[in-house]
């Protein structure tokens, strides 16, 4: 019997398409990344997480097989992002194959669990039971040996990458320097639009660096990342009490985030502030050539997130580097929501699909071309929050 594809060789595969990603990373792109958050980000994407069986949730279902009776063993498993969905779809062993045994049988009827089909005696019940048992343990002995390596050969291939365009540099500015001509290189650091957005532990109040001349101002990142922050925050508050936020319109709910804002940074939060080519939700001035843009919207829809990413980009100039669009659900069905958004972002006009990224499970990520500029390049982050309730609380009722 064919040996089933082993969790080994799904990390030997990973590697694979990082080294490949990597390696059709753009010079600018390379140098610009911050080398642990480029890391880590593959690690995210292509790593796998332990998995959880609820054996106390054990059932049994009576079905048939070729027309005889038998039972499905069922056990409910889960785990951090999609690591059972992979599992199941490419039937992953863990640490070696059983002989004579097909894993294809563990998913071939629920999604969230792991089944076998037995004939109606206690005895082959039991087995199943023990059979599921050990590939769970089997897989997660593997998933955890992996990981053990798995973080520090991503890092070698990012710091390969970038030692080597480092490296073509210094050929460069030696053979620019033997001919006394100057040369200009295709990996302009100014052109490059930061790595994904890390949330810092803590947020605290900024104050304006002191500024600099360079080339492209950009938002920095560590003031990139508070604003996010202070705006995550705001918005799981909005989810924690929907009952209290869901008949706000949208522009109470833009001028409660605000008023989050202001409380860092002391009033430089603003609304409905004209800029290009109209007035953006959220605009908030860091210091001299630099500013942080949000756009709102309530979900009405995909129509409404294409409405809202164009406004943003209609707001954007050539020395933002990034926009945020917040959009907040009022409607049942929120993980459809978070489908649609997926799909969608990609496909909007002047994206560029290569670049989107799912940095949460309600966090997007792709890069734009300006409508005003379509050499340049920003990167929109949306972030999506559900306000839907059912019904008011008890204390509201």
């Amino acid at each position: 019997m064919m040996m089933a594809p082993s969790i080994d060789d799904w990390y030997r595969g990973a590697l694979e398409k990082i080294k490949e990603e990597v390696r059709n990373t753009v010079d600018a792109d390379a140098l610009g990344r911050d080398l642990d958050e480029w890391a880590q980000y593959f690690v995210s994407k292509w790593g796998l997480e332990l998995i959880g069986a609820d054996f106390g949730a054990i059932r049994l279902e009576e079905t048939t097989v070729r027309g005889h009776p038998a039972i499905l063993v069922a056990v409910p498993v889960s785990s951090p992002d999609a690591t059972v969905e992979i599992i199941a779809k490419h039937g992953l062993a863990g640490g070696g194959q059983w002989v004579g045994f097909d894993y294809s049988t563990f998913h071939n009827r629920h999604a969230d669990h792991f089944c076998q089909v037995v004939s109606q005696t206690p005895s082959e019940v039991q087995q199943a039971r023990k059979h599921i048992e050990e590939y769970v343990q089997s897989l997660n002995s593997s998933i955890e040996n992996a990981n053990k390596t798995f973080p520090a050969q991503v890092r070698q291939i990012v710091t390969k990458k970038q030692e080597a365009v480092r490296a073509k540099h210094r050929d460069l500015d030696t053979l620019s320097a033997a001919v006394g001509i100057p040369l200009v290189k295709r990996a302009d650091v100014s052109t490059v639009i930061p790595t994904a957005v890390r949330i810092k532990k803590k947020i605290v109040p900024l104050l304006p660096p002191k500024s600099k001349p360079q080339e492209r101002p950009v938002l920095d990142r560590d003031n990139f990342d508070t604003v996010v922050e202070i705006i995550d925050n705001q918005c799981r508050q909005f989810e924690r009490t929907p009952t209290v936020f869901q008949g706000m319109p949208e522009e109470a709910l833009r001028d409660v985030m605000l008023s989050s804002l202001n409380s860092v940074f002391e009033g430089a939060a603003d609304g409905e502030v004209f800029r290009v080519l109209g007035k953006t939700d959220i605009h908030l001035r860091i210091s001299r050539g630099d500013a942080f843009i949000a756009e709102l919207k309530v979900w009405a829809g995909p129509a409404s997130l294409a409405e809202v990413v164009g406004q943003l980009l209609d707001r954007l100039t050539w020395r933002d580097a990034h926009g945020v669009v917040i959009i907040l659900s009022k409607n049942v069905d929120f993980s459809g929501v978070l489908a649609s958004i997926c799909a969608m972002l990609p496909t909007l006009p002047g994206a560029s699909a290569p670049s989107f990224r799912k940095e949460g499970a309600n966090v997007f990520v792709a890069r734009f071309a300006l409508p005003s500029d379509a050499a340049k390049q920003v990167e929109v982050h949306v972030r999506a929050y559900n306000l839907y309730t059912a019904r008011p609380s008890g204390r509201t009722a």
